[in-house]
């Protein structure tokens, strides 16, 4: 079947010359005179492809786009531009999320160019879809431990519950940590509220079961995505979809099993890596049925796809990465480099610069270029002097160097919260219910 183009402008003059430009093309080609019109003929008509112009009278370019990527996901988008709309070039790029934008006057065979990749592009999407399915049908069939990991969420769901119930018979120390567990839960869906849902939360603490150490990897990883998405001025909806699949990128290493991810990749034997390297596609089956984490699942397949084609579990390479997976495989690289998960030693920032430099076939080099100022606010912040309270000397507004967790590993503060009156009290509270002394690790906040 023929792939279908939408053309939109307000000017006849230019429907005509871009419909003349594919006339030796085999596409079928749709035109609509204004945004409202395309609107109407998307609802009886389906297209692979939109070109739309920024400027016209009624809905904008950039709005109508931003619709259509609401309405029809699927269809790739281009946008047609002035030199002058370069403002709104880069609302459309947030908010429609357009494949890519030609300025006027275009050339030819870049028009053609760049409309043959986006529709590559959506075909290579359909099949990605169709892997994903299979995986998930296989998975669903054959792997145990993704069995295993959907009834450990769905315990979790309900930790409180059960554990008061199964924990009654314990020792009296730890029915009283119970209690005060139950205590901040609420606490903790407040906390949660900031855009972490209470799934995402129970997902993590059964990665860190499984991999103890691997929250505060995914929090690292977190931090560099944010630092990348924050400059180059993305938007807050993509920001937090980067953010919510570093600290789950380790979703699907729970199927691997425990003597290889003890293991760092350049000890690995061949047979070894190959059962590593599904832990993208795992990942991403495990959060694909839940709506709210669709992106985010997506994301996780391409976590380990290189540029130059060379990454897993599919090889993909070039205009087939979108822009937030090269920004996540970047993050991780960087930290795996860092913290000794590729090799059996860790490596200072300006090695790992040099290390993935001497790898940048496989890398964005713009992002590498904004990865390269991250050391000063990662590594600063990690050489700020440590200082270790006990629980009466704490004082509003000291922020947590470290985590607080109980003795079983529940988490109670997380590192980097601010202190307040409310949760000293709490923290006193326990320590009055245990028989050793509690130590907090604190910074100040030099803002107060």
């Amino acid at each position: 079947m023929n792939q279908r183009i939408l053309i939109v402008d307000d000017e006849t003059s230019i429907l005509s010359a871009l419909k003349r430009l594919f006339r030796n093309q085999s596409y079928v080609i749709f035109t609509a005179s204004s945004g409202e019109k395309a609107l109407e003929l998307l609802e009886a008509q389906t297209v692979d492809l939109i070109i739309s112009d920024m400027r016209m009278p009624g809905l904008s370019g950039a709005d109508f786009l931003e619709q259509a990527k609401t309405l029809y996901p699927l269809t790739e988008r281009i946008l047609l531009t002035g030199y002058s709309d370069m403002e709104s070039t880069v609302k459309a790029i947030n908010d429609g999320g357009i494949f890519g934008y030609l300025s006027k006057p275009w050339d030819a065979a870049e028009v053609i160019s760049l409309v043959d990749n986006a529709l590559a592009h959506r075909r290579k999407n359909k099949l990605k879809n169709r892997v994903l399915k299979s995986f998930k049908k296989q998975n669903d069939a054959l792997t145990i431990d993704i069995e295993r990991s959907e009834r450990e969420m769905a315990q979790s769901a309900a930790f409180v519950d059960h554990a008061v119930k199964t924990l009654e018979t314990k020792q009296s120390h730890q029915k009283e940590e119970i209690a005060l567990s139950e205590q901040n839960v609420d606490q903790a869906y407040q906390d949660l509220h900031d855009g972490y849902s209470v799934m995402e939360e129970v997902l993590i603490n059964l990665i860190d079961l499984k991999l103890k150490g691997q929250r505060d990897v995914g929090q690292r990883i977190s931090e560099v995505v944010s630092h990348i998405a924050t400059d180059l001025c993305l938007s807050d909806e993509i920001k937090q979809t980067l953010i919510i699949s570093a600290r789950l990128h380790g979703i699907g290493k729970m199927g691997i099993p425990d003597e290889i991810l003890k293991l760092t990749l350049d000890e690995m034997s061949p047979e070894q890596f190959l059962l590593y390297k599904q832990y993208p596609a795992n990942g991403a089956c495990t959060l694909m049925a839940f709506s709210p984490l669709q992106e985010v699942s997506s994301l996780l397949f391409q976590q380990k796809e290189y540029l130059d084609g060379s990454g897993y579990p599919n090889g993909l390479c070039g205009d087939e990465l979108p822009l937030t997976a090269r920004i996540l495989v970047l993050a991780i690289d960087y930290v795996e480099w860092r913290l000794g998960i590729k090799i059996t030693k860790h490596l200072c920032h300006d090695a790992t610069m040099s290390a993935m430099q001497a790898e940048k076939g496989k890398y964005d080099q713009s992002l590498l270029t904004s990865l390269s100022s991250i050391t000063m606010e990662i590594e600063q912040a990690s050489g700020d002097t440590e200082i270790v309270l006990p629980l009466h000397s704490l004082k509003e507004g000291m922020i947590l160097q470290k985590n607080i967790s109980t003795v079983s590993g529940i988490l109670l503060l997380r590192k980097g919260a601010v202190l307040s009156e409310e949760s000293i009290e709490h923290l006193l509270n326990m320590q009055e219910n245990m028989s050793e002394t509690i130590l907090v690790s604190v910074r100040f906040n030099l803002d107060l």
